[in-house]
């Protein structure tokens, strides 16, 4: 079996600057939906939540206790079934077992890559379509057996007309229906429920849906994805990260329902039984690819918004293959800064240590302040005190989530104080940025647990979305990385944050 190829040590000179020219993404309009068409999902969603979660709701209402894995089987059932949007919200779940817990994550793991199948004559129409010819025309052969069922898409395998392996990737028909309708229902009954829960906070809903309703419209076309792979393609050409490949794209057969690309060849991180049989370890790849997320991330203020286990392909020949790059986040200078300024302090520089706690001071210094009664002079030094060790200490010893949720520390250990992903971590805070542009950043607060209202978050979508990245890596990083800090390569990470100051 071949080896793992050696990690690099400092990342090449940057050839480019602040999104090394990464062209815009070009988003789906999404329809409102037709009533008729509403009125079946809401039904349908309706009678699956009864079917799924019923007789949970009767357990409940006779006061018998409902533990939360008794939950996650019938929730993970429900998302499956409606499918869609659902099972996005599900795939955070199955890669965050740190917020969710370890079997809850396990339940939903299944949510990365199994939808339903699509039957191969509409998959035959949709290729035909956007290559213009008859399928046998362009292929010798397409596999009618799905490799990938997402919730979105199906995956084929192929062999072109030159015998190239390749694989297909077709949007499921009437998708973008689907969508419109769960984000007009979704839209009017989230912000009911979440008023009903104490502690939660309904205004953070409308610009979360907006984020994941943005996010879903650029995955709605794939020509979006073609052009993303093809420039971190480039991006990879100029660094020294020889284990990281992205497939290659067949833009002339590809369309906005249909991409076609390099087949590669492996299985998922996280299938420790396959990699046990491929005969190397692969603790360097993982390695790499950490340092290629921030390396992305630091110098051009981009990264791939999706990273999660299902979509890291470990393969035959000793590389590591970066899958669906439907999801690309975008830092503005701010955060970028916000970004060097976290590493250059678990680096061990005090002047950054000044900025991190300065900036988290000020999006959750009130609620702390509230919450634990102590002064503002007592905020820095007790920010520091809990969130270093996340910083030095192995991924086997630590919780990521405590970067993006806020320890119980920091919220006085009340329920719902962090506001979840958008307040009391330390990539939590910011203003109304994009997934795809970042803004300018903003405050970050929470509802006060004694009755008063301390000021109300505003979301940088940018940010969220590389926090959600970072409970991605927990996953792995605990298969493999037990014994490594996030920032242990100090060679590294040094040569990065001085190269892109």
């Amino acid at each position: 079996m071949p080896a793992a190829p050696e990690p690099p040590t400092v990342p090449a000179a940057d050839p480019a600057g602040p999104d090394a020219g990464l062209p815009p993404s070009h988003p789906y309009h999404l329809r409102p939906p037709k009533g008729a068409h509403l009125r079946r999902r809401t039904t349908q969603t309706l009678q699956v939540a009864r079917r799924r979660l019923g007789p949970l709701a009767a357990k409940r209402a006779i006061g018998r206790p409902v533990e939360p894995i008794e939950v996650a089987r019938p929730l993970r059932k429900a998302f499956s079934d409606l499918g869609a949007t659902y099972v996005k919200l599900g795939q955070l779940m199955a890669s965050a077992p740190s917020v969710f817990g370890e079997d809850v994550s396990t339940e939903f793991r299944s949510l990365l890559d199994s939808g339903r199948p699509v039957g191969f004559d509409r998959i035959r129409h949709e290729i035909e379509k956007a290559t213009g010819a008859p399928l046998s025309a362009t292929f010798r052969e397409v596999d009618p057996d799905p490799i990938g069922r997402a919730s979105m898409a199906v995956v084929h395998k192929a062999q072109l007309r030159s015998g190239e392996l390749v694989a297909v990737k077709v949007l499921r028909p009437g998708i973008e229906r689907k969508i419109a309708a769960d984000f007009s229902l979704m839209s009017w009954l989230l912000p009911r429920i979440a008023s009903r829960i104490d502690g939660a906070q309904p205004e953070l809903i409308p610009p979360m849906l907006a984020g994941l309703r943005e996010q879903i419209c650029e995955e709605l076309d794939l020509r979006n994805e073609a052009q993303v792979m093809t420039h971190f393609r480039g991006l990879l050409a100029e660094v020294d990260l020889p284990g990281i490949v992205i497939p290659v794209v067949h833009p002339e057969l590809s369309s906005r329902r249909v991409l076609v690309m390099e087949l590669l060849d492996g299985v998922a991180i996280d299938d420790i039984e396959a990699i046990e049989g491929f005969g190397f370890d692969p603790t360097p790849l993982v390695n790499d690819i950490v340092k290629a997320f921030f390396l992305t991330t630091v110098r051009w203020g981009i990264f791939h918004g999706d990273v999660h286990a299902g979509n890291l392909l470990l393969l035959r020949d000793g590389r590591m293959g970066i899958l669906d790059w439907g999801i690309v986040g975008h830092l503005d200078e701010v955060n970028r800064a916000h970004v060097r300024a976290i590493i250059r302090a678990a680096l061990g520089d005090e002047a950054a240590w000044v900025e991190v706690t300065d900036r988290i001071t000020e999006q959750i210094g009130p609620m702390i302040v509230e919450r634990l009664g102590i002064t503002e002079d007592q905020i820095a030094p007790m920010v520091r005190m809990i969130l270093e060790p996340m910083f030095t200490l192995p991924f086997g010893e630590v919780k990521l989530s405590t970067l993006v949720l806020g320890p119980d520390e920091l919220t006085g250990g009340v329920e719902g104080a962090s506001g979840g992903p958008a307040g009391g971590g330390v990539f939590g805070g910011g203003g109304a940025g994009s997934s795809r542009r970042g803004a300018g950043p903003g405050r970050v607060g929470a509802t006060s647990g004694r009755g008063g209202a301390v000021e109300p978050p505003e979301f940088d979508r940018s940010m969220l979305l590389l926090a959600k990245q970072l409970l991605y890596f927990e996953r792995y990083g605990q298969l493999y990385l037990r014994d490594t800090s996030l920032f242990h390569d100090r060679a590294f990470f040094e040569a990065l944050v001085a190269d892109s100051a």
